[in-house]
């Protein structure tokens, strides 16, 4: 009963947050339901339905320069020989398509765009994505009921669903492959459960269409078989290979229905690749690729650029509650391998730094271990004690976290650092420029000591770029023109160990794309050679205030460079444009 109810109030939860708090579908630009990957997953609907174009993709620009739903052509990839082909998978397409087919018949009568992006479209996806996350933890939950106690199951879904990265995917980012995969998972577990209790072609025709779905919504879901091929094993000995060997000889015709139904749904994509480009087989990530023989372990989680479990540290319990699951022989194999399969799947794809999200639909298989740590700590009450604390502890990170990605707007998901989640970790309201620690490591807090001024400069010279007007005289930064100025302060070996440069900065035109940002830097030489560099990107300081004096630091030796350079640059492609002037250079301890 106490799961069933903590099930109620976490489904209320969700719908009303994902519906207020942060409402994805009433978001513009790359910030709507329908935008950067989710855009990719869905252009198969429109480009069939609407503008009946899936191979020539004519309606792309015009749709991304409506609606800006991506900042670049990132929904289709150019071959080789120039042929246009999707570059995402279409499982998420076929799972969208009630939802899409709803929209298309309301959009009209109600006086919105029938052209697949309005927000009936925007407001369709979400409410799927939603109801499909509500199945997965009402199927979780079900088959936990069959192992762990009711009290065990209710704190699972409360931590699961409060305390971890799921939160964000199935009820703000909801239209993102994971939470969708996470409920299949849930799916796949239990339809595989009751099949081996009692096999049967309904059982295996359901683990065979969930098979499906699952790797074409991502190739590298394919792992799934796993599941129905090593459940229940107590362990991995001969004799045990033997007896799945023999079982699978028995219930030869159900295993055949499951993979055949697995490989139908599969060979959807094939026939797509086949009529758009020629080829049966398409690898459209470009220059995107998996190092199979050096995973990312290390990087994907607990790098501070995007470590899956230093934002998201509940996960870290169930790989302790794995030492609880082997008193559970029937379960610990089949899930530990599974676990580890899919961590080194994932840590293998070479752009690590996307984030914690691709290990969310893993969390179905984790929640077993979790379950059985919960159910061991609460046998004693000192081990309760211990646990919980941390437990909530985590708890309100992961609030913290999912706050500081969206409305708060403190917290880059793929562009952190050990030194900025260090000085606003936890904290709800952020000091602007503290955000320069994204870039730069060195910050000093203390007290100035022997402070002296080594430059001082007004931009008066009238250099290129430089303008003298009635009110003042400034250095001008401007969008789409390439600029590099470089100041130059020779060491007269005063024994300072920080530099500081400074300027009163104005931001005239504020530029959102990390890739086109304006630097402000120093750099140290001995003779020739840079020692040290340290640079920011000054339009992450302006997102509220567009006028302030803006400082950088940098912590070198006096003994260890001839000069130091302080620069300003923007590229060709920069879109901000600034307005500088009073640069101010002092060196202290």
């Amino acid at each position: 009963m106490k799961s069933l109810i903590t099930y109620f109030l976490l489904a209320c939860g969700l719908i009303v947050f994902s519906l207020t708090y942060y409402p994805k579908y009433k978001q513009l630009g790359t910030e709507a339901t329908i935008s950067w990957d989710v855009s990719g997953y869905y252009w198969y609907l429109p480009a069939v339905f609407i503008y009946k174009d899936l191979k020539g993709l004519k309606f792309s620009d015009s749709i991304r320069n409506a609606y800006g739903c991506s900042a670049e052509n990132q929904q289709i990839t150019y071959l080789p020989d120039g042929t246009k082909v999707l570059k995402y998978s279409s499982g998420m397409a076929v799972q969208y398509l009630p939802f899409f087919l709803m929209a298309h018949l309301v959009a009209k009568p109600l006086g919105y765009l029938a052209d697949g992006f309005s927000l009936p479209y925007q407001l369709a996806i979400q409410l799927g994505a939603l109801l499909i996350c509500l199945l997965g933890l009402w199927y979780l939950r079900k088959l936990l009921l069959e192992y762990f106690k009711d009290s065990t199951v209710a704190w699972v879904l409360f931590f699961l669903v409060i305390g971890t990265n799921y939160l964000n995917y199935a009820a703000i980012d909801v239209g993102m492959t994971h939470g969708w995969l996470f409920s299949w998972y849930c799916l796949l577990l239990y339809q595989t459960h009751l099949f081996f209790k009692k096999p049967d072609l309904k059982r295996s025709a359901s683990i065979g269409l969930i098979l499906g779905i699952l790797a074409l919504t991502r190739p590298t879901e394919v792992l799934a078989v796993l599941i129905p091929i090593l459940w229940g094993l107590n362990f991995l000995s001969m004799k045990a290979i033997s007896e799945r060997l023999s079982f699978f000889g028995k219930h030869f015709s159900n295993f055949l229905l499951t993979f055949s139904l697995m490989i139908l749904i599969g060979s959807i994509q094939l026939l797509y690749w086949k009529y758009a480009t020629g080829h049966w087989f398409v690898y459209s990530y470009g220059n995107q690729h998996f190092t199979w023989t050096r995973p990312h372990l290390f990087l994907y989680t607990i790098n501070y650029r995007c470590g899956w479990l230093i934002y998201c540290p509940m996960m870290i319990l169930p790989y302790i509650g794995f030492l609880y699951l082997m008193k559970k022989k029937e379960l610990f194999w089949t899930l530990a391998l599974f676990s580890c399969c899919y961590l080194y799947t994932v840590t293998a794809w070479d752009i690590w730094w996307y984030g914690g999200r691709a290990m969310i639909q893993g969390y179905a298989v984790l929640m077993f271990p979790l379950a059985a740590l919960i159910e061991s700590v609460n046998k004693r009450r000192i081990t309760m004690l211990l646990l919980y604390p941390i437990a909530f502890l985590f708890i309100y990170l992961n609030i913290w976290w999912t706050h500081g990605v969206h409305r708060g707007g403190f917290v880059y998901s793929t562009d952190m650092s050990e030194a900025y989640y260090k000085k606003i970790v936890g904290q709800w309201h952020i000091n602007e420029q503290d955000r320069k620690l994204l870039d730069v490591s060195d910050d000093f807090t203390g007290t100035k000591q022997d402070l002296v001024t080594l430059f001082s400069y007004d931009f008066n010279l009238g250099r290129p770029n430089e303008f003298i007007t009635n009110e003042s005289s400034y250095l001008l930064l401007k969008n789409d023109s390439s600029t590099y100025v470089s100041y130059t302060i020779i060491n007269n070996k005063q024994k300072v160990d920080w530099i500081r440069a400074s300027a009163n900065i104005k931001c005239v035109r504020l530029n959102w794309d990390i890739l086109r940002m304006t630097q402000f830097g120093i750099r140290f030489y001995k003779a020739d050679r840079c020692i040290k560099e340290n640079k920011m990107l000054l339009d992450r300081l302006f997102y509220r205030d567009p006028k302030q004096r803006i400082y950088l630091d940098a912590h070198v030796r006096s003994d260890r460079y001839d000069s130091l350079h302080v620069f300003f640059f923007n590229s060709n492609e920069a879109k901000g444009t600034f307005l500088v002037s009073k640069l101010l250079v002092e060196g202290f301890n």
